[in-house]
């Protein structure tokens, strides 16, 4: 992975950014992840042969306003990942984010999602 680190204005740690980079450095489906403006990680998928744009995140309630704040700050993003396990998206962010095609998952639905042809409509088996 190569990174352009730089710093993030989102308030998410270190420790929360080295440990999706972990996560995406021993997913099998993913080929090469490099990581920009501190909080975008850019993927290539293997099986897909697509690209993802991914925004690292730390919120507990991500709601549609964040989640078109980070789309003006970054532009055009495939996933957003929210962080631990306890974190998820509000109902209107997940609506507004299936019309826009992203996806919202936290720590235990990244690696499902990032599977799933349709990366933007995986649901977690219970």
């Amino acid at each position: 992975m190569s990174n352009r680190n730089g710093t993030n204005n989102w308030d998410v740690p270190y420790c929360d950014i080295t440990f999706f980079q972990r996560i995406l450095d021993t997913h099998k489906n993913i080929h090469k992840s490099s990581r920009h403006d501190d909080i975008v990680f850019e993927v290539d998928r293997i099986k897909q042969g697509d690209h993802l744009r991914i925004f690292c995140c730390r919120q507990y309630t991500m709601c549609d306003t964040l989640v078109q704040k980070a789309l003006a700050e970054f532009g055009a993003l495939d996933i957003i990942y929210v962080g631990g396990a306890w974190n998820a998206g509000t109902s209107a962010a997940g609506a507004y984010c299936a019309d826009q095609k992203i996806g919202i998952y936290n720590s235990t639905e990244i690696n499902g999602a990032l599977w799933k042809d349709e990366y933007w409509n995986y649901q977690k088996p219970d």
